[in-house]
């Protein structure tokens, strides 16, 4: 098999999404001023949003390109006039690796990775499920973070969700994780991959299904 026939891993994702350049600062600033720009429009009343927009996405790709992730995209509509805040960052890391496992089937790649939750991931760890994927099945775990924030002089706590899928590399003890999070926090199974509407290709993941 050629590097152009391997298999792509792709997600169909609902509403409007807007890709983030992960390549460096400069890269993922001009992303996100066209973000910012298709978003909020250009009027100056909307500068400051614009900047904040701006700042926040390049400090985000930052530490997802220092994690070494492949792929941030950024949710802004369910559907024209309907906003949504999420985003999806996608980690292929060779160092994922669930090296106990037996062999390469995905399902015992899958068991190592349950079983190794509670040390790794302690906290969502209790929500681990299976979920049904191409001809296999990915793990998902989720959590939600509380963060306190201020607004015009008043405190509230934002509720973010944030949920993960390992997807089990075919032929290999590799996973591939997909993060997303969204400020829903008070509806923890509102990222939901089972849920398909518009198709997204990812990078191509040699060997991913």
């Amino acid at each position: 098999m050629t590097p152009h026939d391997a298999p792509e891993l792709a997600f169909r994702l609902i509403g409007t999404w807007w890709p983030v350049d992960l390549e460096s600062d400069e890269a993922a600033s001009a992303s996100a001023s066209a973000v910012a720009r298709g978003t909020l429009g250009t009027r100056d009343q909307e500068a400051t949003a614009r900047r904040r927009l701006r700042d926040d996405l390049v400090v985000a790709a930052r530490t997802a390109r220092e994690a070494r992730a492949r792929l941030m995209l950024l949710q802004t509509e369910l559907a024209p006039g309907e906003p949504m805040s999420a985003t999806l960052t996608l980690y292929d890391d060779d160092r994922v690796r669930m090296s106990p496992a037996i062999g390469t089937s995905p399902d015992r790649v899958l068991a190592v990775l349950e079983e190794s939750l509670p040390t790794i991931a302690p906290d969502p760890a209790p929500t681990a499920v299976r979920r049904p994927f191409t001809d296999g099945e990915v793990v998902r775990v989720h959590r939600v973070d509380e963060v306190i924030e201020v607004e015009a002089g008043q405190e509230f706590t934002q509720r973010r969700l944030v949920a993960q899928y390992w997807y089990p590399r075919r032929d290999s003890k590799h996973l591939v994780l997909a993060v997303l999070s969204t400020p829903l926090g008070d509806i923890p199974h509102a990222l939901d991959a089972r849920r398909p509407r518009q198709a997204v290709r990812m990078p191509r993941l040699p060997g991913a299904h």
